[in-house]
Parts: structure tokens; C-alpha cells; sequence
């Protein structure tokens, strides 16, 4: 397999998905925390997953790069980068290929950074592994690196530890640390999760810059659907391990079709002066839905094109 980058070829997706599933094996049974996922993530473009907590969008994105936690595993489907399998790469190449070709953002950036090395020695860990630099290129490069995502005096912050950091200067070290490898698909889970609302735009805006100068795919998970319309260009909606809806950002914001999908919406908060559907139905929500979108005992409904790029979980219409 050629190392180039074919992704950079907006006419084929970068990553394509098809059936995955991820269950967790408990004394108490089986967790199945990812089901028959289908995903494409193209060059240039932003697809947000979104949902609830426990719905399984972190276990997606660590599903995609072979990070599950034990007692986990995927148990089916197919995860192919440009072409490549990715869950028949022996653990070394999968290696290579993460950091390097896809790299993730990392929820809380004090869990993602180890609080005894120094930042510096953190990013040319990268630099070492994927682009073979080392010495003093490799602590040029960090600097550059640092630099690109907007950190001041980027030379000063190399010998800092994370604790010297505030919350979104540790996120922009974090994001850093995913660029180093110069990835062709970013993952970011939950990237401005515990930062104000003035840092969280600057770094949206940051992950913005940065897609549009690399040409990168961009996997952005979030339960802030306030976040996902004004960044996305297309949304999946997950519940239960499940993608329920996928749809343009416009397009699910304005007519959503799943209950699942409108009840998210409904609480959204709005403006002063303006109602606000907070109620959130008791026990599974499928119990809630009408026949049509609820699971049988064969398993649940399949995913179906109403529209160009609208596709809704659900049985068939009966005439």
C-alpha cells in the first residue's frame, strides 16, 4: 500500500465505516456500545456525532483507532482508510498509521498530557515516531507546531509542564500533539468540553483553520448541538449504540425525523422569551417512539434513505 495520501482526492471518502460493532463483555452481560455502524468522513469536510452521555460516541472514535479498552472488542465490520483495512493490520503497522495518518483529540487534555513530562518532550515523542525528526529539528518543529495553534512565546511553553497551563492552553497543546503526525483525518471528542464560551469559539475556530490548510476530514463528537450547527456540515445522530439519523447539518436542524433526533432539539436552549422543551421521557427511549422506530425482536430497524443525504433509522411504511 502506497504511503501517500489519496484523501487529499475530495472525490472518494477518506475513511469508510461499514458495520461496526463494539461490545463490551461484563459479568453482568453484554454491553453493546456500538451497532452495524455505516460512517464516510470526506477530505475537507466536518461530520459531527452527537448525542446523549453512554450513547457511544467516545467508544466510536476509540473503536475507529483500535483503542477499545478491555473488556471490550470489536466484534464485526469494516474500517477502511483509503483502502486499507484497518482492523487487519497487525498492532505495529495499526501504530504507524495512528498519530501519523489518523490521530484523535483527547476529551480532557490533563488525562491526554502526562503531568511529568514537560510539553516540549511530549510533542517531539510525536515527532520522533511519525516524521523521524529529532534533537534540535525535532524541538524547532514543536515550536512551529505550538506557534500554529496560537499558544504565545511557543520556545517558553516547550519546558513548561501541563500543571502551568490553563484549560484551553493544555486543549491547543493537545490539538498540537494530534497535528504533529500531519494526519489526514482528525477525530475530536468533545474538544472544548470545561472551557468558557470565548475559548471554546477560539478554538473551533482554530480546528477550522487548521481543516481548511490541511485539507483534513474531521470526525467531531459532541453533545452540544449549539457547537455542531455552526461547525458541521453534516450530522449523525446516535442513540443506544446506533445511528438513528444522518442528515446536512441544515437539513436535521430544520426537519429532523426521528424522535430521538427532535427530542435532542427540543433542548437546545433558546433565547429569553422563548419556550424551552426540557422534559426528558423516563427509561429507554424507544419505548417512547411509535411503532415504526422502535426495535423488534429480530433487532432494530434499518437505516433508510428518505432523502438526498437524509437517512433515518425505521421500518418501512406499510401503504
Amino acid at each position: 500500500m502506497s504511503q501517500t495520501a489519496p484523501c487529499l482526492l475530495s472525490d472518494q471518502p477518506c475513511l469508510q465505516v461499514r458495520g461496526l460493532s463494539t461490545f463490551f463483555f461484563t459479568r453482568g452481560g453484554i454491553v453493546k456500545a456500538v451497532r452495524e455502524l455505516d460512517l464516510d468522513l470526506w477530505p475537507g469536510r466536518t461530520l459531527a456525532l452527537v448525542g446523549e452521555s453512554g450513547c457511544g460516541k467516545s467508544i466510536t472514535a476509540l473503536s475507529l483507532l483500535r483503542l477499545v479498552p478491555a473488556p471490550g472488542r470489536i466484534v464485526s465490520g469494516s474500517i477502511r482508510l483509503d483502502g486499507e483495512e484497518l482492523l487487519q493490520l497487525p498492532a505495529q503497522e495499526m501504530r504507524r498509521r495512528r498519530g501519523n495518518r489518523i490521530a484523535m483529540i483527547f476529551q480532557d487534555p490533563m488525562t491526554a498530557l502526562n503531568p511529568v513530562l514537560t510539553i516540549g518532550r511530549q510533542l517531539t515523542e510525536g515527532l520522533e515516531l511519525h516524521r523521524g525528526l529529532s534533537g534540535r529539528a525535532a524541538l524547532l518543529r514543536a515550536a512551529e507546531l505550538l506557534d500554529q495553534v496560537g499558544l504565545a512565546n511557543p520556545v517558553q511553553r516547550l519546558r513548561d509542564y501541563p500543571h502551568q497551563l490553563s484549560g484551553g492552553m493544555r486543549q491547543r497543546v493537545v490539538i498540537a500533539m494530534a497535528l504533529a503526525g500531519k494526519p489526514q483525518i482528525l477525530i475530536a471528542d468533545e474538544p472544548t468540553t470545561a472551557l468558557d464560551v470565548t475559548i471554546q469559539a477560539q478554538i473551533m475556530t482554530l480546528l477550522g483553520d487548521l481543516q481548511r490548510q490541511q485539507n483534513m476530514a474531521l470526525l467531531l463528537i459532541s453533545h452540544d448541538l449549539g457547537l455542531v450547527a455552526q461547525n458541521a456540515d453534516e450530522v449523525a445522530v446516535m442513540y443506544d449504540g446506533l445511528v438513528v439519523e444522518q442528515a446536512p447539518v441544515t437539513q436535521l436542524f430544520d426537519n429532523p425525523l426521528h424522535p430521538y433526533s427532535r427530542h435532542l432539539l427540543n433542548c437546545i436552549p433558546r433565547r429569553a422569551g422563548q419556550p424551552t422543551e426540557t422534559a426528558s421521557p423516563t427509561g429507554p427511549f424507544w419505548h417512547h417512539c411509535p411503532a415504526r422506530f422502535r426495535p423488534r425482536p429480530t433487532g432494530p430497524p434499518p437505516l433508510q434513505q428518505t432523502s438526498a443525504g437524509h437517512w433515518l433509522r425505521c421500518w418501512p411504511e406499510t401503504p
